[in-house]
C-alpha cells in the first residue's frame, strides 16, 4: 500500500505491507516541487511542479506510475471540513441525508457539489440515545483538482482522505487513544499547521492555522538578513539559537530579540493556545497529555522546548517508523515529516 502526501514543497512517498511480525517498510523516500537553489514561494507552486516531483519520485524509488494499483492520497486542511457530530442513530438513509445537511453548513461551497462521508464512533457516553459521528466534507471541485493532478502525474486515483484524518491514524493505529483526557496532534507544513484534538471521551476537534514551516524561513531570513537557503538550513540545523547572533558589517554581533518583539514561534504558540482554549469551552475538557509534533518543519531545533515551556505541556516529536520491522530509524533523515504519507498508507491496509 502507498500513502502519497502531496505537499506545496515536497512530496513524500511511503510504501508498506503488513508482514509476519507487523508491518514492513517497504520504500520510502521525498523528493522538492522546485529546483534546488531557489526560493520557495508557496503562491508560485503550480500543478505541474507538483506533478513533475511526483513523477520524479517515482522514478527515484523505481516505482512506475502507472502500474501502482493501490494508492492513498489526501485533500488538505484548506479545502475541507471535518467535525464530530451527535444524532439519533435513525437508519443509515435518514441518517446520510442530514450528514449531507450538515456537511453543507460547514464547506464553502464553490458552485458545485458538497462531498461528504462520515465514520460511526459509536454511542455518546453522555446521551445513550444518540451516536458520534465524525464527519469530512469538501466539494467537487476540489476532488476533481486532487484527482486531475494525481492523472498529470499518471498515477490512477484510489482511496482519497484527508490531512486531519491522515495524521490522527498514523498515531493511532500504533499508539491507541487516550483513555483520559486528550492527545494533540500538531503537524506544521510548510504554509500551514494542522491541529488535532482526540481522546477515547475527548471528542474530535481539528482546525487549519495559517503558519508553517515557510514562515519559520522567512522570519530567520528576515533578522539575520540572510538569503532563504540560508535561512532554511539554520532552521533544521541550529534552529532558535540562530536568533542568538546576527551578521554585522565586520565581527559577528550579539543579537537578542526585545521582549516587546513578536516571533513568528510565538505567534505559533498563540494560535495553539487559542485553539486549545476553544476546545475546553466548547467540550469542558480541559487535560491535554501531550502534543505531539509532525511534519517537516517539526524538526525546526528548539521548537519542542518552546512549545513546551509557553504551553506547560509535554511536547514530543513523532517517528513514524518506529514500529515497522525491521527498524529504520538510522535510515530516515527527519522521519516525521513522512507522518502523513505512514497515516495515509496505514489507512489502505485497513480497506
Amino acid at each position: 500500500m502507498i500513502g502519497l502526501d502531496i505537499g506545496r514543497k515536497e512530496v513524500k512517498l511511503v510504501e508498506i505491507q503488513k508482514a509476519p511480525k507487523g508491518l514492513k517498510l517497504v520504500r520510502f523516500g521525498s523528493e522538492p516541487v522546485i529546483s534546488a537553489g531557489k526560493d520557495f514561494d508557496p503562491e508560485r507552486i503550480e500543478r505541474v511542479d507538483q506533478a513533475t516531483a511526483i513523477k520524479s519520485l517515482m522514478k527515484k524509488l523505481k516505482l512506475n506510475p502507472k502500474r501502482v494499483k493501490h494508492l492513498v492520497t489526501s485533500l488538505n486542511g484548506q479545502i475541507t471540513s471535518i467535525r464530530q457530530v451527535k444524532m439519533m442513530d435513525s437508519g443509515e438513509d435518514e441518517m446520510t441525508a442530514s450528514l449531507q445537511m450538515e456537511a453543507k453548513k460547514h464547506i464553502p461551497l464553490d458552485g458545485t457539489d458538497a462531498l461528504m462521508d462520515y465514520q460511526v464512533l459509536g454511542e455518546d457516553p453522555a446521551e445513550i440515545d444518540k451516536i458520534n459521528i465524525l464527519l469530512v466534507a469538501s466539494t467537487q471541485r476540489n476532488l476533481d483538482r486532487h484527482l486531475d493532478l494525481l492523472k498529470e502525474a499518471e498515477l490512477r486515483p484510489g482511496i482519497v482522505d484527508c490531512d486531519a484524518i491522515g495524521i490522527s491514524n498514523v498515531y493511532i493505529m500504533q499508539n491507541g487513544l487516550p483513555e483520559e483526557g486528550a492527545d494533540v496532534f500538531v503537524a506544521i507544513g510548510a504554509v500551514s499547521t494542522t491541529l488535532v484534538v482526540w481522546g477515547r471521551q475527548a471528542p474530535y476537534f481539528t482546525r487549519e492555522i495559517q503558519i508553517g514551516g515557510h514562515d519559520f524561513t522567512k522570519y530567520l531570513a528576515g533578522q539575520k538578513n540572510i538569503p532563504y537557503h540560508e535561512a532554511e538550513d539554520e532552521k533544521l540545523k541550529v534552529g532558535f539559537e540562530s536568533l542568538n547572533k546576527k551578521k554585522g558589517t565586520g565581527e559577528t554581533q550579539s543579537y537578542s530579540i526585545a521582549v516587546a518583539e513578536r516571533t513568528i514561534f510565538d505567534n505559533l504558540v498563540d494560535e495553539l493556545r487559542r485553539s486549545l482554549r476553544f476546545y475546553m469551552k466548547e467540550n469542558n475538557e480541559s487535560y491535554f497529555n501531550k502534543i505531539v509534533l509532525m511534519g517537516g518543519a517539526a524538526a525546526t531545533m528548539g521548537l519542542t522546548e518552546f512549545i513546551s515551556e509557553h504551553l506547560s505541556v509535554t511536547v514530543e516529536v513523532y517517528n513514524p517508523f518506529t514500529h515497522f520491522h525491521p527498524h529504520v530509524d538510522e535510515e530516515v533523515d527527519n522521519p516525521t515529516k513522512y507522518s502523513l504519507a505512514v497515516g495515509l498508507a496505514m489507512r489502505g491496509l485497513e480497506e
